[in-house]
């Protein structure tokens, strides 16, 4: 469009227009747990929205989760001290909220729309790099926890701790190796979101100003469930050094849940959401200079959600060499009992106790309700997936393997490479609370890669370079516009990226007839793994496909 057709369509644009709704408003409902999450587990029973009389819109729906990051020492010393080092930056989330959920199942008036399937917040994630924009990160990246970490800031030492990314000082490196950023900038901003320090003091062009308490104190945050550091202690020979963080985590409804995101503004409908929760914790080696050492215990071994920073290039911690830390995240107010934080050492956060679904609720204008009930049988797609995971495979080896027997309306095929625990110091990459595996890959590539549908080749022929995966598939995956115009997409995934830590292998495969549709199809994939054989890695795979679905939006009845 000229710029002088578009001068004239906005002077010729009416001047106001009539309201479709009357009234909106937010409905909350708290989960059954009561504040306890020692199941790993949250439910949300929201009968009391469709029990409302009003239009429900579940796309706009957010979750609140309450989280508590904890780090302690093993035991009393005067090694670990977060109030005089200001260690506030020691510690942080990966990419993300939704890490928290490891999986969730989304059900319709008591039947299921949406599958309990493991590693979901993987699969999330990666719907979330490839479909929002810069804009996107600027006006709702501090809310989500979202900020993407810098593709090429991981290092790697196979005796130490394997892959890391911790290094949260945004640095660039002029002298070694390929020049590669030493700073993960990604990870620097998600933490700036979680810890404010109200006691810390303000800058001013003197040097310091007064505290941030005179602005905005503890209790100011307390009162508006803003996330902050809430407790340091400095350690002695008889007090254990304590440093712990309450986060109020916000989810979109639709960032963990297709279905939701295309589901219509219903009346007297009932959702049920149930979702498995990520609280592990960590115990990490310290040799007085660098983390040496980390074993990590995470109840259901999904994704690791939160990180720790390099102490010699990052903002870590420093302890005495040969001691210990213990760092965990927990869902409500208190750290999770698995963590085995000393006696008393920890304290419960002051924010919410329980985890809460967030509605809009509208009241239509009658002339559009009528319209709206025209046609009260509204029917949509959404997608669902399937995972399936090919373990310990050697670098440099051949990979042919049938992923499902038969999927119908399939989508697309996404392969994540992730190193094995076995090439990755004793840790599976995206369980490490170093790296940032889970939000992203490891940085490994494969090619000679095709995928098989009931034995056909989806793709004319295997993939042999990085730039015809990237180029081809990933590139306008998920973007508005499929990324075919030049200033209006998104996507946060670069080929630099790709070839680093964003590494997602993707395929579309929707490409068929509608008669085809329906007949499950099964996948196979094909790929070598561009590595040294010394290195074990695991792929974890997703298959997409839709499902149909059809709603009176009167009364909530699935039709």
């Amino acid at each position: 469009m000229s710029a002088d057709q578009l001068v004239y369509d906005m002077a010729s644009a009416p001047s106001e227009t009539p309201s479709v709704f009357v009234k909106k408003d937010f409905f909350s409902v708290l989960d059954d747990q009561n504040g306890s999450y020692s199941g790993n587990q949250s439910v949300l029973q929201l009968s009391s929205l469709a029990n409302s009389n009003r239009y429900m819109d579940y796309k706009g729906s957010y979750i609140t989760i309450p989280l508590v990051l904890s780090m302690t020492t093993d035991a009393a010393s005067d090694d670990f001290l977060p109030a005089t080092n200001n260690d506030n930056f020691s510690m942080g989330l990966k990419n993300w909220f939704g890490h928290v959920i490891h999986s969730v199942q989304v059900d319709f008036n008591n039947s299921t729309a949406q599958q309990l399937t493991s590693f979901q917040s993987i699969w999330n994630c990666f719907r979330l790099h490839t479909t929002l924009s810069w804009d996107d990160v600027k006006t709702q990246g501090s809310s989500i926890g979202y900020y993407p970490d810098t593709a090429t800031s991981w290092g790697y030492d196979a005796d130490v701790l394997g892959l890391s990314n911790n290094n949260n000082k945004p640095l660039a490196n002029s002298s070694l190796g390929n020049k590669q950023a030493i700073g993960n900038e990604g990870l620097f901003k998600r933490q700036q979101s979680i810890a404010y320090d109200p006691t810390l003091a303000t800058e001013v062009d003197a040097g310091n100003g007064d505290a941030f308490s005179t602005m905005f104190s503890a209790t100011n945050a307390n009162n508006m469930y803003r996330s902050h550091v809430f407790r340091k202690v400095d350690g002695t020979g008889a007090v254990v050094g304590t440093l712990q963080i309450a986060i109020t985590a916000k989810i979109m409804s639709k960032h963990i849940s297709d279905f939701l995101g295309k589901l219509p503004l219903v009346k007297g409908a009932f959702v049920k959401c149930t979702l498995n929760l990520n609280q592990p914790s960590a115990t990490l080696t310290h040799d007085g200079t660098n983390i040496t050492a980390q074993s990590v215990n995470s109840p259901l071994g999904g994704v690791c959600p939160f990180m720790v920073a390099g102490s010699e290039k990052g903002y870590g911690p420093v302890i005495a060499d040969a001691d210990q830390l213990i760092v965990s995240l927990g869902v409500g107010r208190n750290a999770p009992t698995s963590a085995n934080h000393p006696a008393a050492s920890v304290q419960a956060a002051p924010l919410a106790t329980s985890v809460e679904f967030h509605c809009p609720a509208y009241t239509f204008a009658p002339i559009f309700e009528n319209a709206y009930l025209s046609s009260p049988i509204k029917r949509f797609k959404y997608e669902d997936f399937y995972n399936y995971n090919i373990i310990n495979q050697t670098g440099g080896s051949r990979i042919t393997e049938l992923l499902t027997n038969g999927v119908a309306d399939q989508t697309r095929v996404l392969v994540c490479p992730f190193l094995n625990s076995s090439s990755n110091d004793g840790t599976s990459a995206f369980q490490s609370c170093v790296s940032t595996d889970g939000a992203t890959t490891s940085p490994i590539q494969l090619n000679e890669f095709n995928i098989l549908l009931s034995g056909a080749n989806v793709l004319q022929k295997n993939y042999s370079y990085s730039y015809e995966l990237f180029l081809e598939q990933l590139k306008g995956t998920g973007a508005v516009n499929g990324g075919c115009v030049d200033g209006i997409t998104s996507g946060m995934i670069d080929q630099l990226a790709f070839e680093n830590t964003y590494a997602y292998h993707v395929v579309d495969t929707s490409r068929m007839l509608d008669v085809e549709r329906a007949v499950p199809k099964s996948v196979q994939l094909l790929a070598n793994l561009q590595c040294p054989s010394n290195l074990s890695v695991d792929l974890y795979t997703f298959i997409a496909y839709n499902n149909d679905f059809a709603v009176d939006v009167l009364t909530g009845a699935r039709v």
